[in-house]
């Protein structure tokens, strides 16, 4: 994860990558689960820790595929948990659509952290292309809602939130 973060904070908003290695896929229930965690063990998961996280949700897995569609959730609603979750050397690297509030930013470019963007509309394509491995890793009462940890190759993606706190949206979108 050093490595990759090293790599990272080198590039600047808008330069396009392909991801390879493994990803940890959580949604907005998992993170208010990791958070209560937080909360009262003082600590996040290490998983959480060693991989940049992905905010996405598996499809039905048809027969003989290795994932169903598992495209980008948007991201702007893990916004509250990435501050914190930052500070404690978790999710310094996330993957998924969308813009981001400036407490994000600003948590970035605090902790070194990037946002990475990925495509949503061809979520089936990528599936079946990039996604080489799904693992459930807690919470599988949860459903999609579980936590999960995907082997991905050529996953397609850019910077969005450069380690600087240079916020690719900002030339549309201004913060609110």
């Amino acid at each position: 994860m050093k490595e990759l973060q090293k790599i990272l904070q080198q590039l600047p908003c808008k330069t396009r990558l392909s991801l390879s290695g493994t990803l940890i896929v959580a949604r907005d229930i998992a993170h208010a689960m990791l958070l209560k965690k937080l909360n009262e063990e003082g600590d996040l998961p290490d998983y959480f820790k060693q991989h940049p996280i992905y905010y996405a949700g598996p499809a039905k897995t048809p027969e003989g595929m290795i994932s169903g569609s598992f495209g980008p959730t948007t991201a702007g609603r893990m916004d509250m948990y990435v501050p914190k979750f930052m500070s404690k050397g978790a999710s310094l690297i996330t993957l998924a659509k969308g813009n981001r509030s400036k407490e994000v930013a600003d948590a970035c470019k605090q902790y070194k952290g990037v946002y990475l963007g990925a495509i949503g509309g061809p979520a089936a394509i990528i599936a079946q292309n990039c996604i080489k491995d799904v693992q459930l890793v807690e919470y599988p009462e949860l459903g999609m809602e579980a936590i999960w940890r995907i082997r991905v190759e050529d996953f397609p993606a850019f910077v969005v939130i450069d380690s600087n706190g240079n916020d690719f949206y900002r030339n549309w979108i201004p913060y609110e």
